[in-house]
């Protein structure tokens, strides 16, 4: 029988959030699928790890250390790996069509001026 602390109980509330923050971003339409898909990847693991605490010891065990808090650390810093790959690369495109919309208010803004002064 796992042993169930304050952490665990925490570590189930965030998954939940994350859960349901993913969700609910997608539904308003502000974002894509891959943010939920993310979001939900992060909250199931959470909520796994809050509920059966001891299932690391055979993802330890696999990859050959000998806590599994070790294990833990590992498998979270290669998810911290891929998230903040994902946002980079999110924020390298939304940067991009920011300069874009730039360039086209720029464009727009010099016709209205050349307009006005067409008059």
């Amino acid at each position: 029988m796992a042993d169930y602390t304050l952490v665990n109980f925490a570590t189930f509330l965030v998954g939940l959030g994350l859960l349901f923050n993913g969700y609910y971003i997608v539904r308003r339409g502000r974002e894509d699928i891959a943010l939920f898909v993310l979001s939900a990847i992060v909250g199931l693991g959470l909520v796994f790890v809050a509920l059966l605490p001891n299932a690391f010891q055979s993802v330890a065990n696999v990859l050959g250390l000998e806590l599994q808090a070790r294990a833990i650390l590992v498998v979270s810093n290669l998810v911290l790996f891929v998230v903040v790959t994902y946002l980079f690369n999110r924020i390298g495109k939304l940067y991009d069509q920011q300069s874009r919309l730039n360039e086209e208010l720029s464009l727009l803004k010099n016709d209205l001026e050349e307009h006005r002064n067409d008059r």
